[in-house]
């Protein structure tokens, strides 16, 4: 009987000359973000952890457009505005740009949910030929970090 393959062997494309689309939004991300760090490190810039949280953002974004790209999903494509608000976030401490951070990380979030559910699911059906939903703790863990950050956004204003 073969062995069947896990779900993060599934994300990132079992086949060896076929990778999927989220590899390539995995790659895409990393590379985004070594670049970003490499610059960040030799602009000499003094409130480097802050900008390099944004970075990190910014960087997520980038792989969920990505991916977006790859698979067609339009709705996928807001992640634009995240990023833009991350990179604002870098230049700027304005509570305005801090405000429009928080919210378009909290777009990342909930879009990277969106990915992941639909990957699962898909994960499933081909697979183990059974749809099983993503578990519940997951949905709670997210749905608890949102509402931190909710919070946070609204106090640190």
């Amino acid at each position: 009987m073969p062995k069947s393959i896990t779900f993060a062997h599934y994300l990132m494309g079992h086949a060896p000359f076929r990778r999927a689309p989220f590899f390539y939004a995995y790659a895409g991300m990393w590379l985004h973000l070594l670049i970003s760090t490499g610059l960040l490190a030799l602009s000499g810039a003094r409130d480097w952890l802050a900008i390099f949280a944004a970075l990190v953002v910014g960087s997520f974004c980038v792989g969920l457009v990505l991916y977006g790209l790859l698979t067609d999903t339009r709705r996928l494509l807001i992640n634009i505005g995240s990023y833009a608000a991350g990179i604002a976030h870098v230049f700027s401490t304005d509570p305005v740009v801090i405000t429009c951070f928080i919210a378009g990380l909290i777009a990342a979030l909930v879009s990277s949910y969106s990915i992941l559910a639909a990957e699962y699911d898909r994960y499933q059906r081909e697979v183990h030929r059974q749809p099983l939903p993503l578990p519940t703790s997951v949905a709670l863990l997210l749905g608890a970090t949102i509402v931190l950050l909710c919070a946070y956004g609204l106090l640190a204003n």
